[in-house]
């Protein structure tokens, strides 16, 4: 299997499409100091967006909702050059076409969570495949589950250890840390979430956990 080049202990190049202007200064200070950034292009318009995807390496993507388009060709671009996308949401009110789209993103982050230790540990959660989801988020996607009355299983079976790893993905456990609650290996970990990808027909882990809370198979 590839590594990502993080997990070869590489500084990240991260490219940014955040046109806010208090937003992008924010953004621009926390990751010039964040340790795992080592280069990082802010992009004005999709245009640059693709001239940098087009000129070089670039392992996370961080965009913010306003500039998301599911289907958009440089997405796709970024997706085939196996970059990670991290969303950052104005609220955790997220629109439906980004959960239901063809690309649903890597991970996310909310505004009011913009802080150096927050943006930090999306990062790294994000390369690393895992799911940067903040708890708020997940809470208010269940409760939206609810009040539409769509709280219903969905038609998969998933084994008692499947059920655990999917309750610790939700709560935003990385696969060491879920191999510690468990009592069981990293590389165990991955297989179980690789048959979890399989069954809830999800892209990334990202969304198969909001698959599971749209289906009622996360529950709090």
């Amino acid at each position: 299997m590839l590594c990502h080049p993080h997990c070869q202990g590489e500084q990240l190049v991260v490219t940014t499409l955040v046109r806010s202007g208090f937003l992008r200064l924010g953004l621009r200070a926390v990751l010039s100091t964040a340790p795992s950034v080592g280069e990082v292009r802010h992009c004005g318009d999709w245009n640059e967006v693709e001239d940098t995807l087009g000129s070089g390496r670039v392992d996370v993507l961080f965009l913010h909702e306003d500039d998301y388009v599911p289907d958009r060709e440089a997405l796709v671009d970024a997706r085939h050059r196996r970059a990670k996308v991290l969303l950052l949401l104005s609220s955790t009110d997220i629109r439906e076409e980004i959960l239901s789209g063809p690309s649903v993103p890597d991970g996310f982050l909310v505004e009011d969570q913009l802080t150096a230790s927050a943006v930090e540990e999306a990062l790294h959660q994000t390369v690393a495949g895992e799911v940067p989801m903040p708890t708020s988020l997940t809470r208010a996607l269940l409760h939206r589950v609810r009040d539409a009355g769509r709280h219903r299983p969905r038609e998969v079976s998933l084994t008692g250890r499947e059920n655990e790893v999917l309750l610790l993905l939700a709560k935003g456990m990385s696969n060491k840390q879920i191999a510690r609650r468990l009592g069981i290996s990293s590389h165990g970990v991955k297989r179980i979430v690789a048959s979890l990808l399989l069954k809830l027909g999800a892209p990334n882990r990202t969304a198969a956990v909001v698959t599971a809370i749209q289906n009622g198979l996360i529950t709090y």
